[in-house]
Formats: structure tokens, sequence, C-alpha cells
């Protein structure tokens, strides 16, 4: 038994493992070399916080309510941006961004913020420097315990509340991990998009878990496109993101004429990130050049993103390089308050995975590793005042989780490119009907919770009869005020919607 398990090794799962383990023992429960596989380690812009002379947390709250298009939860945005400054200070000592003068970090303008706030390590591997530096400070915490392994499901006491997880290692059999609180930091499920930023373990796994435990999930229709990834034809998981840091540097965006289709934005390419990619995936052709700017400052501040780009036979600085959006990051997720508590009492979720409304329906760019920090700090500090004992069950009262009947390799062949070219960008009613449809069949010929989850989104989006932030219809391409509000799904009920009042 242990006080608390946490799933999930990006991010938000590190820094919660850390900040629990400053008053209790906590298990941390990952796929072995899980840091890796995680979207932590492949994101590459930075962390937004207000830090410059001319900035204000108050300025980056406007800009985060702004992009968000009308459905943030306007509380939790003010945690998110009046704690970055705090959040962000162990990075710094650690000495992961690069530094103007000895104090002060340098920062950068991406996409959708009005000032230049963006903190990031030198070389544009933001995510890994981060993920690297907290997985060193897991590994030497004596009061973190590692458990190898997945979390195929939750252990519900008799009340409905949660008391662990079942792991399945790689090898065996699962086995019951008995815990007083379980926390969920699994990240996203863009991943279910063929065409994706996120590695494969992005699937929604750990959203499934929360709502087959009877946690309520809510906006599964909103899932934001990165505008700019390389245009290779790689398989799912390997695509390579250009981060729109790079824009922020100066790059354009062109068509395959060389015009740059987005001046006739205010923010031109740094317009927020629905607009630029559904300008992207109006073009016949999209190319990110950088030609025009200076080679050696490019390398200097872009070094390892260039060599990847290199490995791939491109040239940064010179070459014209072919992008197109890419499933990146997901608004939707497990509903929480700004304490990570779930409607199943003793589950908890942060990060990627977590609803907040802090993201509303477009996230703002650098906004989700903030988000992983922030609410790491606030789950630990609420379970730091609220212990639950770990209890187990009776041993007939605990049943094993059966094997799904086919793999998840399995489900994603099946799955194919259904997502992207039904619920992509850009979305019809009549088409995503018709894969909605089809996803229903298969949930119930195959019974795998691929299939089953990826229905949940698709009547989400089909429900949602408006276009806001990143849910786009070109059968409907205006918002509407009706629709200011959260779809819900919960196990047992049907989808419902819930209209966002006050400040929430």
């Amino acid at each position: 038994m242990t006080p608390v398990v946490v799933v999930g090794a990006g991010i938000a799962g590190l820094a919660t493992a850390l900040e629990i383990a400053q008053f209790e023992d906590v298990t941390l429960c990952a796929p072995d070399q899980g840091w890796k596989q995680s979207s932590t380690y492949r994101a590459q812009g930075g962390v937004a916080v207000a830090l410059g002379p001319d900035d204000h947390y108050r300025y980056h709250y406007d800009d985060t309510v702004r992009v968000a298009r009308d459905l943030a939860h306007e509380n939790a945005v003010a945690i998110l941006v009046e704690s970055g400054e705090e959040a962000v200070k162990p990075l710094i000592r650690g000495e992961i961004f690069e530094m103007q003068g000895e104090t002060a970090p340098a920062m950068e303008q991406e996409a959708g913020h009005s000032r230049a706030r963006i903190v990031h390590a030198v070389g544009g591997l933001t995510g890994r420097a981060i993920a690297e530096f907290l997985y060193s400070k897991v590994m030497r915490s004596s009061r973190i315990h590692w458990v190898t392994g997945r979390a195929v499901q939750l252990i519900t006491g008799t009340s409905g509340s949660c008391r662990g997880i079942w792991v399945l290692p790689s090898s065996g059999s699962p086995f019951p991990l008995w815990a007083g609180a379980t926390v969920l930091a699994t990240g996203g499920y863009a991943a279910l998009w063929q065409q994706t930023t996120n590695p494969t373990s992005s699937l929604g796994q750990g959203h499934w878990l929360a709502y087959d435990a009877g946690a309520a999930l809510a906006d599964l229709e909103f899932v934001q496109f990165h505008p700019t990834v390389l245009d290779e034809g790689v398989p799912r998981g390997q695509a390579l993101l250009l981060t729109e840091a790079l824009r922020g540097f100066g790059a354009y965006l062109v068509d395959g004429q060389g015009h740059r289709f987005m001046q006739d934005y205010p923010q031109q390419e740094l317009a927020p990130r629905d607009e630029v990619a559904r300008a992207i995936y109006q073009q016949p052709q999209a190319f990110l050049r950088l030609d025009h700017l200076d080679a050696a400052e490019l390398y200097r501040r872009f070094g390892d993103i260039a060599q990847l780009a290199a490995q791939r036979g491109w040239n940064l600085a010179a070459d014209p390089l072919p992008v197109y959006p890419a499933a990146h990051f997901c608004m939707g997720g497990i509903r929480t308050d700004t304490s990570g508590r779930t409607t199943v009492a003793d589950l908890y979720a942060v990060g990627e995975v977590a609803h907040t409304g802090v993201h509303g329906a477009n996230r703002l760019a650098s906004n989700s590793l903030l988000e992983g920090l922030v609410f790491a700090r606030r789950v630990a500090q609420y379970l730091a005042g609220h212990r639950a004992a770990a209890q187990e069950l009776n041993d007939g009262a605990l049943i094993a989780p059966k094997p799904w009947t086919i793999s998840d390799e399995t489900a994603l062949e099946q799955l194919g490119r259904m997502m992207d070219d039904n619920f992509g960008v850009m979305r019809a009613g009549q088409t995503m009907d018709r894969a909605r449809a089809r996803l229903s069949t298969l949930a119930a010929q195959e019974n795998h919770w691929i299939f089953s989850f990826a229905s949940l989104v698709a009547q989400s989006a089909l429900e949602r009869q408006e276009s806001r932030g990143a849910h786009f219809r070109s059968d409907a391409p205006h918002s509407d005020a009706r629709w200011r509000g959260h779809l819900i799904h919960q196990k047992g009920r049907s989808m419902r919607f819930q209209a966002l009042s006050g400040k929430e």
C-alpha cells in the first residue's frame, strides 16, 4: 500500500511526485523510460510566464482568456498566471533556461501572446531539458518509489471511491497497487490521430480509466492542431514539430508561390494557433522559411532542432520547409476543480489529462508546461491537508482486469486515418456522423477501449453545432453564445451540456 500513487512521468507526473514527496512517500507508476515517451520530452517552445519588465500576470491572463474563445474558467486562469513565477523558480535555479544576464531568463514571443514571455532552453528542446531535470530529482528522492508498468484499471470501493490502480508490468500478470489517493497525469489523446506530434502512447487511456470508474469528462471535441509540423508522411508518432518559437524568431509562412498568406491577420505568423492551423490547412502547399534570418544566431538558438531537421535531410536555415497542421494538445479532459479533485472521491488529475477549464476552446502557446508545474503544486498542497489512508477491499470483491481481445496497436491500425479525415482542423456534420457510426460499430465488434473512447470524442464534436477555437465546422462556421459551455460525458449517463456561468 502507498499513501499516494501518481500515474505518468511527464512534467505533471514528475512534478506532482516531487511536490508530494516533500511531506510523505509517493509511488510513481509509468512504463520503463516512460519519461522519455511523454509529450513533455518532445516539447520545444518553452514555459509561458510573465517575468519581463514590461509584462505582468494580468497581461498573461488577458491573452489566455482571449485565445480561449470565451470558454476559459477565469478563476483557473488567474491561478495559472499568478502562480507562474513561483512555479518556474526551481527550474531557473536549475539552470534550465537561457539567461539574459545573471538573474533574468531570456524571453521570446510565441503565437497569441502580446509580449515576449516564453522562457526556453538553448537549442530549442525545452521540454527535454525540463524532463531530464525533474527525472534526475525524482531518482534522487528517497520518498519516491518507481513502479514500472501501465495502469490498466482503477480500483474502486463499494462507495465508488478510488482505492488505487491495477498495474500491468512489461511481463507477467496485472497486480493491484493500493493507494489512499490516486493522481492521473497521463497526458492527452492526440495520438488517436495519425498526423500527430504526440508519442503513440498518448491515446487517452487515463481519460478512459477515469471514465470507466465513473469520473466526468469534458470538452473532448477541443483538440488543438499545431500549425507547423514537417510534412514528410511519416508513421504515427514520428512527426517532427517545428516550434512556433521559430516564427517568434522571425520565420515566415509562405504558399507554393512564395507569398506570405498570414499578412492579413493582425498578428500575422503569430496569430493564435487555431487561426494559423486553419490558414495552413486551406493552402495547397505551405512552407516555413527562415533563409532571410541570421543563420549563426538561428543555429545558436535552435541548434538542437536544426540537428533533428538535418537528420531528416533538411537545412533549417536554407530550405523552404513543407509544413502541415497535426493533432497536438487536448483541451478536453477529466473534470477537476483547481486542486485536481475529480468527481470520484480520492481520484485526482493533473496536466493535459485534466480539465480545469484553464485552456477553454484553444490553448495559448506554452501554457501547457506551466499548467503541469502550477497544478502539480495545487494537488500536492491539497493532499498534504487531506490525507486518506489506503484501504484494501475484501479479496472476494477484487477482480483482476481482463485483457482486451486485440492490442492497442491493432486497434490503431483499424482506426487508421478516421480521426484525421473526419475530426481534423476543419469538420462537417455529415462526415462526422458517418465516422461516429463507424466508431460505434467498431466499439461493439472489437470491445476495445480505444474505439469506445474515440466514440466519445466523436459524439462531442458532432453535438457541438458551432465553431469555437480548435473546433471548426464548415457547416456551422460561427460561434454561438448558446454553446458557451461544456459537453460532459459520464458512464451510465447520456452526454449532457452544462452552460458556463460566471467565472467558474
